[in-house]
């Protein structure tokens, strides 16, 4: 059971303490389920769970497995996660399919009484995109501008960041994949990096991308928070060139979608608005009192601009910058 508490610490970032059934509850269970599987109790994702590890010896059918987790369940009223070390994924079809609470060794997590479902966690690195995720850029460009990660713990980095933990794990697996960092440690890992911050910009610049997902005009106040001024009025704002009249700004994809459901953007177009606003592929980098975006998201903007002004002030910016 130690294998499959630490494969748990590794995703949920928190540690999940597990401990054997008192007799009271091993009474309530019948001989022939009792002697079939492994019984533990914890804790997770804040909610009381038990674990039902299959003991050595042939494998039963997912019929099997799901009449003896609800008869658990019954009897011990909380969910019950059957602990697997291994299974044909024609096995493991038919227990997503009969929406069996499931963890196979190091491989996947379904648990759909607590709402997870984590397929092949770590995927290899021959399916690499072109490009970081959006996570693991914005991750990138935190550590390069705003607070060194370097050394830092998964924990330290999340809530530096404010992703989950989850998040912030595949982010790192990504920047990991990409030769742009390494990680130390066993169960609790740390971040490295190698390069220092000049060097590591420069080679990740190929795989980074232009954080901007769409442009849109509304005509409503944006609230304070999210009025973080964007594109040649930030740049302006960074070099020497001029700005234009009308404001633009940043903001992230999901934060305009939770505006929009509120009321607080009642409508907007592709086309004509008082503002023009920037949907973003991640939250853009704020410091501390700061009304502008991070200097490396702007240059990712623009840098295919061939404008030769904006391109000598691009250059410009990135010369004056406190690596």
């Amino acid at each position: 059971m130690n294998t499959i508490t630490n494969y748990l610490n590794d995703i949920f970032g928190e540690q999940v303490n597990i401990v054997a059934l008192t007799d009271a509850q091993m009474n309530k269970i019948p001989y022939y389920i009792g002697s079939l599987y492994t019984l533990w109790y914890g804790q997770l994702l804040n909610r009381h769970v038990y674990f039902a590890m299959h003991k050595d010896g042939e494998l039963l059918t997912p019929d099997q497995y799901k009449k003896h987790m609800d008869i658990l369940q019954g009897l011990l009223e909380a969910p019950v996660i059957l602990v697997l070390k291994g299974t044909e994924s024609y096995n493991r079809n038919r227990l997503i399919q009969k929406n069996i609470n499931f963890i196979l060794e190091n491989k996947q997590i379904f648990l759909p009484s607590l709402l997870v479902d984590l397929k092949d966690y770590l995927k290899p690195a021959a399916t690499r995109k072109e490009h970081l995720t959006p996570a693991a850029q914005f991750l990138l460009l935190f550590h390069l501008q705003k607070q060194s990660l370097d050394g830092a713990n998964y924990k330290h980095v999340t809530e530096a960041v404010h992703y989950t933990y989850l998040t912030v794990s595949r982010a790192i697996e990504t920047l990991t994949s990409f030769g742009l960092c390494k990680t130390e440690g066993g169960k609790e890992k740390f971040l490295r990096f190698e390069e220092n911050r000049k060097e590591l910009w420069q080679k990740a610049l190929p795989f980074l991308m232009n954080p901007i997902k769409k442009s849109v005009f509304i005509n409503d106040e944006l609230p304070e928070q999210f009025r973080i001024l964007t594109g040649i009025n930030a740049l302006a704002h960074y070099t020497n060139i001029g700005g234009a009249p009308m404001d633009q700004f940043a903001i992230s994809v999901q934060d305009f979608q939770t505006l929009h459901k509120a009321g607080m953007i009642q409508m907007f177009s592709e086309y004509d608005g008082r503002y023009n606003v920037e949907l973003w592929k991640y939250h853009p980098i704020i410091f501390d009192e700061q009304e502008f975006v991070d200097r490396l998201s702007l240059y990712l903007i623009f840098r295919t601009n061939r404008n030769e002004r904006i391109e000598i002030e691009l250059e410009t910016m990135l010369e004056n910058m406190p690596w």
